[in-house]
């Protein structure tokens, strides 16, 4: 029986975060970028329509975005051509395949950074260099490490904005352990949550993946 796009789009997701280690997940990547797009589309992917939208209300008076996870750039994409936002954007992704799919798109990208986020979450860019840093689908098992966020957000400005997307503490064993650790920032006041909301991930899949996009503020 001849597979679908929608279900070789879902069986691959599973596989990048299902596989072994995130090396496992990485090769995964390799061979996806050219179609990354097209199959997540018949899945209905939300992730970056949230994030962006998030992105849009609060975009008064930003200067400088990183896009961190950006993969193909849908984010970016969104922030560019939906909400018209024209200032310093730059994209970060561990996958080069992903990032030359995104400068394809021509963003105007200023930088474009190929880094692994590891552990402790150092990026290659000066601290308090971003007013909004934005990162979709890039907290799940394989990919950006719990304990690498507080080194992310060393990047933003004080009173600048994290938009992030993360399945709900239900979902899996990653997700849980995120929004503990999130909740303990929250309560020692390194960041603040501005605003929450849920969403289905992947409407057109057939398994319901519940998401969350959170804007949080450096304090």
């Amino acid at each position: 029986m001849e597979i679908t796009k929608r279900e070789l789009g879902q069986t691959i997701l599973k596989n990048v975060v299902k596989c072994k280690n995130p090396m496992e997940s990485q090769e995964i990547y390799n061979g996806w970028g050219e179609k990354y797009d097209e199959e997540l589309d018949t899945l209905n992917y939300q992730s970056p329509q949230y994030a962006a939208k998030m992105f849009g209300k609060y975009s008064d008076g930003v200067k400088a975005v990183l896009d961190i996870g950006t993969g193909t750039g849908l984010t970016a994409e969104l922030i560019r051509k939906k909400y018209g936002y024209e200032g310093v954007l730059d994209i970060l992704d561990a996958n080069l395949g992903m990032l030359v799919q995104a400068d394809k798109k021509g963003l105007n990208i200023r930088n474009i950074i190929r880094h692994w986020v590891d552990q402790r979450g150092d990026l290659p860019v000066k601290d308090e260099s971003y007013d909004v840093i934005t990162c979709t689908g890039s907290f799940s098992s394989n990919h950006i490490p719990v304990t690498a966020v507080p080194g992310l957000i060393k990047s933003l400005k004080h009173g600048g904005l994290f938009i992030l997307t993360v399945g709900i503490p239900e979902n899996n064993s990653y997700t849980l352990e995120f929004h503990r650790f999130l909740h303990n920032m929250i309560d020692a006041k390194e960041v603040e949550l501005v605003e929450k909301e849920e969403y289905q991930n992947f409407p057109n899949a057939l398994d319901e993946v519940v998401h969350v996009v959170l804007v949080l503020k450096r304090s």
